[in-house]
């Protein structure tokens, strides 16, 4: 199965957010960002020994793309919320890319960490290591999807960073891409410098027709993404 992309889908690819903007998204250090995308030397007096980057041989580039936001963002709740070696990580994608053609593999959804590795479910019961090929079956076992995302031809479309209850979104087709309240396309950003700037919530929320409550809620992830 490979990307299914035509060329009108060039918002999913093309470079969006720099470094630190991905690495603050993701809520991962830049140089973690960095060495996930373009490899590193752990020990300068061998500089031979290098640890390949996670998502394959890439050319250095100021900017990444909204699918290489999405991978990156896999790549920490795996690490964090998995317990995934990172060398396990690497292997999964390149796996993944052998085994299905994918170019952004992390960014089709249906991937899980499970007991320390990655796994894609085939049915409800069995699923397949991606990252050391073997098959798990676990009947029973209750699934928690790590991210909210929404899919369009197989393909992360929009990213709900909180959880689609909460209408916070990542979409690259508005705002640059930046986190904005859904079919709204005001940017938490927004939100933030004006709460910022002494103005109450309750007023905040009648002159942009917004709940209270959501404006409360930009207002933690604001804090959450910035800490």
């Amino acid at each position: 199965m490979a990307d299914k992309q035509t060329p009108d889908e060039t918002w999913r690819t093309q470079p969006m957010y720099t470094i630190s903007q991905a690495a603050q998204l993701a809520r991962v250090h830049p140089s973690t960002v960095r060495r996930w995308l373009y490899g590193y030397t752990p020990d300068p007096r061998f500089p031979d020994w290098r640890k390949p980057p996670v998502f394959g041989p890439q050319d250095k580039a100021p900017y990444v793309s909204f699918l290489q936001l999405i991978e990156i963002v896999i790549a920490a709740e795996f690490r964090k919320e998995g317990s995934v070696p990172l060398d396990a990580v690497t292997r999964a994608h390149q796996n993944a890319r052998k085994m299905f053609e994918l170019e952004y593999p992390f960014a089709h959804g249906n991937l899980e960490s499970l007991g320390g590795h990655i796994v894609q479910w085939i049915n409800d019961e069995t699923a397949q290591g991606i990252d050391a090929p073997t098959l798990y079956s676990l009947p029973g076992l209750v699934r928690k999807r790590m991210l909210e995302v929404d899919y369009e031809r197989d393909l992360a479309a929009r990213w709900y960073p909180v959880g689609k209850p909460i209408p916070i979104v990542v979409d690259p087709r508005f705002a640059a891409g930046v986190p904005t309240i859904d079919e709204r396309g005001v940017s938490v950003r927004t939100i933030y410098k004006r709460w910022k700037a002494d103005q109450p919530i309750a007023f905040i929320a009648d002159d942009l027709a917004l709940e209270p409550g959501v404006v409360e809620r930009a207002l933690r992830y604001a804090d959450k993404i910035a800490a």
